[in-house]
């Protein structure tokens, strides 16, 4: 744009300057024309200022020729043709000087002065002479005596033409000289000083041609190093966005910012943007670079982590500030789960080491109780006794499974895939929450199409950690039900959870009176010779706005104190590892989890292909 604008300038200054060469050529001959025709004119009015001194002189003569003429024989006739020939010559006079040929014969000699003395005179006789009596016998006498006072008017007269003469003569003689001389030399010289000045356009355009041509050649370098710049920005999968800093207006963003912001420029998302940037840099000296670490809101309850920088660069020959920034929420998710994760294995391995030690009271006990049995047979009446020791050991048999459980499943997994039996780790894992769910007064079945000996390659531990959560899941989403009947509607199950403790030592499948309204079934079948799990709960399912984000980090519809939205995402990559797939859907009342992974059979088919 800057290029054509210079060429138009330059190119409006060329034909400026050659429409002023030809108009000051044309000027210069105009002027030489009319200089021409001045001095013709000048020439004809110093002829003209001559033939008007002849034309005074010769009424003079006139006059004198009435005076004689009249003075021999007087009579009124004659006196009427005098009085016509000084009227004649008084109007000659004021021609001597007060026309354009009188004022040229004044620079050559006083005209002004001898005829306006003779002009007062000249209007004395001419009133004499109209008195004049031509009968008179006197008449002759006073018309000699007026000729007489006439006489020194024809000397100035006189005087005056030879004047013009002689004057006139030098012009002529001059006239002929330079008639003489060359009259096109100074055209000539005018026409050689335009083509010098064309010659001079001539060479500067080609100069500014050349000059032009490695202008356009370093722009159109500059472009394209622009152009290769803005590519490599729009590639860059980092938020680079520039604004003014004088109006906050945003002159260019790349696909990435469009992402995180918007694709338009009218949503009102951006100026919350440069708004946001605003705030976080704190104002920052343009000149240099800062630092800028933000927390930016895309929509409600949407809010992600930038990190990056701010400062000014030369865009588009305007100083403007450029804004890189990269989405670090991913970054700070993954900071989260390894502290998680570190939380998660000290507390297992607390866990782990309460139930180790755990154990031994339990093992005292144990046989403490069978001693109590042993001595308590022989002795009559001890039945009521006994039946308490019984239930001790009972007690103290489930804690030991609890205890046992816990060790389980804080165990630390190996990095080798084996082949467990599905089935056994599905009830193992299930057996870990049995109590859990009793307690909840939740009903919880496992039924199978699929053989015993039904193999899964994987890591067995880390497995049943999947199933576990997502029946702990259930379990959570069954009590967020009941939190939702507190608030506003009567709850769905009434039944008292403070029954006998022993009458919940049932195994896993047995169902409490008045848990059929809440339920979770597990079941394991084969479809097309993949291993399925499916496990489905009727706690109302998971919101559908949920449903595609569930599985990833830090998703969840439990509030902070209840979960951290990292077990299904590990779930779903331990699943990965072992060649299989989780998905979710809302059904039947709630969520159905359902869990795809090749058998033994299925790998060694694959192996052998």
């Amino acid at each position: 744009m800057i290029l054509s604008r210079n060429r138009r300038s330059l190119g409006l200054l060329k034909i400026g300057l050659v429409v002023a060469s030809v108009a000051l050529f044309l000027a210069t001959a105009l002027v030489y024309v009319s200089q021409t025709r001045q001095q013709a004119f000048l020439t004809a009015t110093i002829r003209s200022s001559g033939w008007v001194a002849y034309q005074a002189q010769l009424e003079f003569v006139k006059v004198q020729a009435e005076f004689a003429k009249l003075s021999i024989v007087p009579s009124v006739h004659g006196v009427h043709a005098l009085m016509l020939r000084l009227e004649i010559l008084r109007s000659r006079l004021p021609l001597l000087y007060d026309s354009d040929e009188g004022r040229v014969l004044s620079d050559v000699v006083d005209t002004r002065g001898p005829t306006q003395i003779f002009e007062v005179r000249l209007d004395q006789v001419i009133d004499d002479v109209a008195r004049l009596d031509p009968e008179d016998g006197d008449a002759a006498a006073e018309l000699r005596a007026l000729s007489a006072e006439l006489e020194p008017l024809g000397e100035a007269l006189q005087t005056i033409l030879m004047q013009s003469v002689a004057y006139n003569q030098e012009i002529f003689r001059r006239e002929r000289a330079l008639a003489q001389r060359p009259g096109a030399v100074p055209l000539v010289l005018l026409f050689i000083s335009g083509a010098c000045l064309a010659a001079v356009l001539i060479l500067q355009s080609r100069r500014d041609r050349i000059r032009l041509g490695e202008i356009g050649e370093a722009q159109a370098a500059l472009a394209a190093v622009e152009e290769n710049l803005r590519a490599v920005i729009q590639a860059v999968p980092a938020c680079v966005v520039v604004i003014d800093p004088d109006t906050d207006h945003v002159s260019f963003f790349n696909p990435s910012a469009a992402t995180l912001v918007s694709p338009s420029l009218d949503d009102p998302a951006w100026p919350r943007f440069v708004k946001a940037v605003r705030g976080a840099a704190g104002e920052p000296d343009t000149r240099r670079w800062g630092a800028l670490t933000m927390g930016y809101a895309r929509g409600p309850g949407d809010i992600i982590s930038l990190r990056g920088s701010v400062g000014s660069v030369l865009w588009e020959r305007r100083q403007q500030q450029l804004i890189v920034l990269v989405d670090t929420s991913r970054v700070r998710n993954a900071e989260l789960q390894v502290m998680q994760a570190a939380k998660l294995a000290t507390l297992g391995e607390m866990a782990t080491a309460i139930a180790h030690e755990l154990n031994q009271p339990l093992a005292v006990i144990k046989m403490a109780v069978a001693n109590a049995r042993r001595l308590l047979d022989p002795l009559p009446g001890g039945e009521p006794v006994a039946a308490k020791l019984e239930r001790i050991s009972a007690q103290v048999d489930r804690a030991k499974r609890i205890t046992d459980q816990v060790r389980r499943y804080g165990r630390m997994p190996t990095e080798h895939l084996l082949p467990f039996s599905l089935r056994h780790a599905v009830e193992l894992a299930a057996g870990f929450v049995a109590e859990q769910f009793r307690a909840a007064n939740i009903a919880l079945s496992i039924e199978t199409s699929a053989p015993a000996e039904l193999l899964v390659f994987g890591e067995q531990t880390m497995f049943e950690q999947v199933i576990v959560n997502v029946l702990i899941n259930a379990r959570d989403a069954f009590e967020a039900q009941d939190g939702e009947a507190q608030d506003g509607e009567a709850p769905r199950d009434d039944t008292d959870h403070q029954s006998d403790a022993g009458s919940r030592e049932s195994g896993v499948g047995d169902r409490e009176g008045g848990a059929g309204d809440r339920a979770v079934r597990v079941s394991i079948g084969l479809e097309e010779g993949r291993a399925v799990v499916l496990v489905q709960d009727n706690a109302g399912g998971v919101p559908p706005e949920m449903l595609e984000r569930l599985f990833e980090p830090f998703a969840t519809t439990k509030s902070t104190e209840k979960g951290t939205g990292l077990g299904l995402s590990l779930a779903r990559s331990v699943i990965r590892d072992m060649n299989g797939t989780i998905v979710v859907e809302n059904r039947g009342g709630g969520a159905c989890f359902a869990i795809t992974l090749p058998t033994t059979q299925a790998s060694a088919t694959q192996d052998a292909a």
